[in-house]
Order: C-alpha cells, then sequence, then structure tokens
C-alpha cells in the first residue's frame, strides 16, 4: 500500500506566537513560538516541554487568516531537549487533532505557496568628489 506524500513545511520568519488555551473562561497562556508549520503539526520552540502524548489545545494567531486564530486539538509526537547554544532550538513537535476543514485548506495553502523572498533595491553609490592629481 502506497504511502501519502509528506506534508509541505513552511519555515516561518518571524516565528508564529502560539498559545496554550486552559478553559473553563481562563485566559490562554503562551506556549512558545511555532517555527515550521504544516496543515498536520508544527514545531513549537519553548523550554516548557511537554512529555509524548499530552494533548494541548492550541492557539494560533496567524495575520494572513483574516484576524481569527486557529484553535485546534494536538497531541505531543516528540521533544527535543536544550542541547547548548550551538544546538538546534528546544521544542516539540505537535500532531494537529480535529483541525477546522477550512483551516487545514488555509494551511495546506500557506505550505504550498512558495515563499516570498524580496531583498532591498541596493543603488551603488554615486562619487560626487573629484580627485586632483598628485603632483
Amino acid at each position: 500500500m502506497a504511502s501519502a506524500p509528506p506534508a509541505k513545511r513552511r519555515s516561518l520568519k518571524p516565528p508564529l506566537r502560539i498559545e496554550c488555551a486552559r478553559g473553563q473562561g481562563r485566559p490562554s497562556h503562551f506556549l512558545g513560538y511555532g517555527s515550521n508549520l504544516s496543515e498536520t503539526g508544527v514545531f513549537i520552540q519553548s523550554l516548557a516541554l511537554r512529555a509524548p502524548g499530552t494533548r494541548l489545545r492550541l492557539v494560533m494567531h496567524l495575520t494572513t487568516h483574516g484576524g481569527e486564530p486557529i484553535a485546534t486539538d494536538a497531541e505531543v509526537r516528540w521533544v527535543r531537549r536544550y542541547g547548548g547554544k550551538r544546538a538546534p532550538s528546544a521544542g516539540m513537535g505537535l500532531r494537529f487533532l480535529g483541525l477546522r476543514p477550512a483551516d487545514k485548506t488555509f494551511l495546506h495553502e500557506l505550505c504550498s505557496a512558495p515563499a516570498v523572498r524580496t531583498s532591498a533595491e541596493i543603488t551603488p553609490p554615486i562619487r560626487t568628489d573629484r580627485r586632483t592629481p598628485a603632483g
């Protein structure tokens, strides 16, 4: 049986602020920054790691999503502990559970679109001083 192709991923610059919803009318609290996003999950840079198998209610604030945050349940699949300044960021990989179809479509389109990279236009300096020959 052929497996599905891997989900397209998007590295986020700047990283995406992700909160953990507490429920029962209590405010959400900051969980970490999402730095690698796909329609199936996200890597969250964080030192507040949860054990694999832990289920969380995520709130992701995407400015390109019309101002409404994406809220979904997710499960911690793996963790990466702090390994020093030169090591990759500490954090955890989460898989989305029960993502709304509209949100899944939005994430699919976001991750499938080519990254737009623009750089500042640099005009070469124009010399205005004229040097006189020495002599």
